[in-house]
């Protein structure tokens, strides 16, 4: 099979260049030289110094909320609250006429062209929604495959309890495709934390699939929250299978609350998917990593009725998680990248890539001096691979990639 030889690159941008060579979908060689086997079949790329990451993983996007590409909707509502934002939520789709997989297409395009070769995106489910956010982004999911890994969690948006039939549709959802199964604040949006907690768990058993809970709760009910869940984890044996997102009992826990969530979430192997929300403080996920929580970046609602932010480049949520925490020093803009490459890879369970030979070639290059660099100012992705395949090039999908274009190349 014909190699993709990545010439003078600084693998996780340390040390003298190196060549990266790739072959069926993997990192077959890094070293000083080019194999000396070379053969006209083989296909060069001379990048000049640049570095080279493993792809970056978003732990928690709304794909199907998405209005990438569609005219700007002005957003009135406030103050921000949930009952809102679920007006807001089925205002969108109300109004929207362009399918989900077409918005979320160009969405997760996007994304790939600023490097997530992995993505965990959650999909509405509702009475008023039906399945529609599912199969839409079931359509992209297949659509992209060569792209991106995309997992979908089938998401009650609007409440769980609180909506009847939603708890069938999710159950259909997951016959339907769905890989993984989500809740949302229990307590405060359904009103009745043990019977969410029932139905998704009992959904997540029955079909053998993770759970990735939307956590709003804060303070004392957010930690009981997280106590009750970490409790099922371990009943179920569902360790590192559960992730929660939205966390805002982590937000700004005293030091002995944050010690105690500290060693129940990693006692239970839950995951923690920051978001870096602009009304909160960022987790100290310094310390939650050091107490051994699994963590990741997520890009959360981009350009949709909840929030106009975001655009889906994780090394951006990398940078604004840096901003928030004042951090200076390079070793901690180093681990603020890590969280949205190989700890993402990590946490959610994706193949990993450490740039070592034989790891999947889900890789991204990029111009700069230093990881620190590149954090504090991100450049634009000169390249893209997902699997060995060049998807992306200078912000843009290859030729082979586009949609409409069959396979990639």
């Amino acid at each position: 099979m014909p190699r993709i030889v990545l010439s003078n690159v600084r693998v996780n941008g340390a040390g003298d260049p190196q060549v990266v060579t790739v072959a069926d979908g993997r990192i077959q060689s890094v070293g000083a030289q080019a194999p000396a086997d070379l053969g006209p079949a083989d296909h060069v790329e001379d990048l000049g110094g640049q570095i080279l990451l493993p792809g970056f993983v978003d732990g928690h996007a709304h794909a199907d909320k998405s209005m990438w590409g569609e005219p700007w909707a002005r957003r009135t509502s406030a103050p921000i609250t949930m009952e809102q934002m679920f007006e807001d939520t089925l205002r969108q789709w109300e109004a929207t006429t362009t399918p989900v997989a077409t918005r979320a297409r160009a969405f997760l395009d996007k994304c790939v062209t600023y490097g997530s070769t992995s993505i965990r995106t959650f999909a509405d489910v509702a009475p008023e929604i039906g399945l529609d956010g599912v199969h839409g982004m079931l359509q992209v999911r297949e659509e992209m495959a060569e792209l991106t890994d995309l997992s979908i969690v089938a998401f009650p948006q609007l409440g769980l309890l609180r909506k009847p039939g939603t708890a069938e549709l999710l159950e259909q959802a997951l016959r339907d495709g769905a890989d993984a199964i989500g809740g949302i604040d229990p307590a405060g949006v359904d009103g009745d934390a043990s019977r969410q907690l029932d139905v998704v768990f009992g959904l997540a058993e029955k079909y053998q699939v993770p759970v990735d809970f939307h956590l709003h709760e804060s303070g004392e009910l957010g930690i009981w929250l997280i106590e009750r869940i970490a409790a099922r984890v371990k009943a179920l044996g569902m360790r590192h299978k559960v992730s929660l997102c939205d966390v805002f009992s982590l937000a700004d826990p005293t030091p002995a609350q944050l010690a105690h969530l500290g060693s129940v979430l990693a006692e239970a192997g839950i995951t923690v998917a920051v978001g870096v929300h602009g009304l909160l403080p960022v987790p100290d996920v310094k310390a939650l990593h050091a107490m051994g929580v699994r963590m990741c970046l997520g890009s959360d609602s981009s350009r949709s009725l909840w929030s106009p932010w975001g655009e889906g480049d994780i090394l951006s949520r990398a940078m604004f998680m840096a901003y928030k925490c004042y951090w200076r020093r390079d070793e901690d803009l180093e681990f603020a990248l890590t969280m949205g490459t190989t700890l993402g890879r990590q946490a959610l369970g994706f193949e990993a890539c450490d740039l070592k030979a034989g790891d999947v070639a889900d890789l991204v290059v990029l111009p700069g001096e230093a990881i620190g660099e590149i954090v504090v100012a991100p450049p634009q992705r000169t390249l893209v691979m997902k699997r060995g395949k060049i998807v992306a090039r200078s912000g843009a999908l290859t030729a082979g990639a586009a949609p409409g274009s069959g396979r990639t190349s």
